[in-house]
């Protein structure tokens, strides 16, 4: 008997039949998990009741009899545990399945079959769901207030939870399958941050969360890839960040110029080294040391924008990709080189842009000329498809002075142009 690792997964290796040496991937994210679970298997086997097992056990039993050849028992059968499956186990089985344990969604998905078990109940049996309550919920969460998008998210994590269920042949169906997503055209957002704004918003959060939004504002790079940077990926000397096809959300590499005065955020977070930590950004707080996810960094968040005053739509973290990007083309940044940055690949591209190699110089020469104090701060969202600039949707928070035309905020006057490295300019420089 033995428990091995490879890569980043752990085999248990046993005679359960008292013939042949028999190998099982688990789902474990540890060893001593891993040899719990080869106790039970083995136990089970020998005395032939298999009802002590739990859901993960007993997954992993049926696949080695399957796999083996060998007659079910009776109390192994596909049918009947899936009918007593209940949700929260059906979950704990999705997160611990190879692709769902190890993705970077894994915490999203963790969040959204929270809240799909706060309604529809922990005990819920899996085989008794039906279309009907999959549009129900989310009707019911869009009538809670929920985001459009957060509820396809919610459905999305679902759907995925019931295609692994069916690969286990635990379940048979998919009631998701059949079910449209909502438009989120009433959600689009026009917004722009202005520089002034977004120092005070750096005014109000953690230490340790300045250098992850002043990195966001310098390089419109996303959350995710932002708090998943490792010393690998940054190179300070040539000046650029470096994700591989895997580090980003459109499945392609991408290079990110670092600009001159992000340079000295990155030497900070970079100087003082932790033993067997990879990371840029750590969180340093009275709780330890620790590397930051997506969930750490909304509690801070929302608490600036409380802090501020500022009521829906108040900005949200990813705005900040959508200022960079503005800040980039009013800076006169040349548009194949802010795509290339930006890492959009929906567009289809000319056969000029597939045969054009931006170089590593022309990046850092582009994003070295950009300025950040490119106007006021806006927040436009769309109702019902519809662009409307009103007062209800155009944040009137960060500031209490007049309107100045149609959906436009003007957010303090602006007279003074500030150059980002230009002199009179002190850029942030968060301790870490």
């Amino acid at each position: 008997m033995a428990v091995m690792k490879r890569g980043k997964v752990f085999y248990i290796l046993f005679r359960p039949f008292d013939d042949k040496l028999v190998g099982i991937k688990t789902f474990s994210g540890c060893k001593t998990e891993a040899k719990l679970i080869e106790r039970a298997i083995l136990s089970a086997c020998k005395s032939g009741d298999f009802s002590a097992l739990d859901p993960t056990s007993r997954e992993l039993c049926l696949r080695m009899f399957v796999n083996q050849g060998k007659e079910l028992p009776a109390g192994l059968s596909p049918q009947r545990l899936a009918e007593e499956l209940t949700f929260w186990e059906g979950a704990e089985i999705f997160l611990k399945y190879p692709g769902i344990s190890d993705a970077k969604t894994r915490d999203r998905h963790e969040i959204c079959l929270t809240n799909l078990a706060e309604y529809f109940g922990k005990d819920f049996s899996i085989r008794s769901m039906r279309v009907p309550d999959v549009k129900r919920y989310m009707f019911d969460r869009i009538k809670g207030g929920a985001a459009e998008g957060t509820v396809n998210r919610e459905k999305g994590t679902l759907s995925r939870y019931f295609q692994v269920l069916m690969e286990l042949e635990m379940v048979d169906q998919n009631p998701c399958e059949r079910i449209k997503n909502l438009s989120e055209k009433s959600g689009q957002r026009e917004v722009y941050l202005s520089f002034q704004d977004v120092r005070r918003i750096m005014d109000v959060i953690p230490d340790w969360f300045r250098p992850i939004v002043w990195t966001a504002y310098c390089t419109g790079m996303r959350r995710g890839e932002i708090l998943g940077l490792t010393r690998s990926q940054v190179n300070l000397k040539r000046g650029l960040i470096v994700l591989s096809a895997g580090d980003t959300k459109e499945g392609h590499p991408k290079r990110i110029p670092i600009h001159m005065d992000l340079l000295p955020t990155l030497r900070e977070a970079m100087k003082v080294r932790l033993l067997g930590q990879e990371r840029v950004f750590l969180i340093r707080d009275a709780a330890g040391v620790r590397p930051p996810c997506d969930e750490s960094t909304k509690n801070p968040w929302r608490r600036a924008m409380k802090e501020l005053g500022l009521t829906d739509p108040r900005p949200r973290f990813h705005d900040l990709r959508h200022t960079w990007k503005t800040n980039a083309r009013r800076s006169g940044v040349d548009f194949e080189i802010r795509e290339s940055i930006m890492g959009h690949s929906t567009r289809q591209k000319s056969v000029a842009e597939r045969y054009g190699r931006i170089s590593d110089e022309e990046l850092i020469e582009a994003v070295d000329k950009m300025t950040f104090d490119h106007g006021d701060t806006e927040i436009i969202v769309a109702r019902k498809g519809t662009r409307v600039p009103s007062e209800k949707n155009v944040n009137r928070a960060l500031t209490n002075v007049p309107e100045k035309g149609k959906g436009r905020v003007t957010t303090r006057p602006n007279s003074l142009k500030l150059l980002v490295g230009g002199r009179g300019f002190e850029p942030p420089t968060p301790a870490v």
